[in-house]
C-alpha cells in the first residue's frame, strides 16, 4: 500500500524540515526526536524509521548464543574453512 501527502517545508535554523501528521506518526509509530534513516538518489529521497535492535532482542537469548559461539568456536573455524 503505498500512499502519498503533499508536505510544505519550513524553516529551522539553517536546515529546512517537513512536518509528519500526527496520524501518520501514529500509524508508523514514530516518536518525537525518534532516529530516522535519511536516503536519497537523484531527486527522490526516502526516510525510514531508524530500527534500535536492542529494543528488539532478547538478551537472555544474545547471551545463550554468545556462549554457544565461545563454546563451539573450534567448529564454526573448521566450517568457514570448508
Amino acid at each position: 500500500m503505498n500512499k502519498k501527502r503533499i508536505r510544505k517545508t519550513n524553516q529551522t535554523d539553517n536546515s529546512l524540515s517537513v512536518d509528519l501528521p500526527e496520524k501518520i506518526a501514529d500509524m508508523l509509530n514514530i516518536k518525537n526526536e525518534a532516529d530516522m534513516l535519511l536516503e536519497w538518489k537523484d531527486a527522490e529521497a526516502l526516510f525510514n524509521k531508524e530500527i534500535h535492535w536492542d529494543d528488539h532482542v532478547d538478551i537472555e537469548l544474545l547471551d545463550m548464543l554468545t556462549e554457544t559461539f565461545e563454546e563451539h568456536h573450534h567448529v564454526f573455524e573448521n566450517l568457514k574453512d570448508r
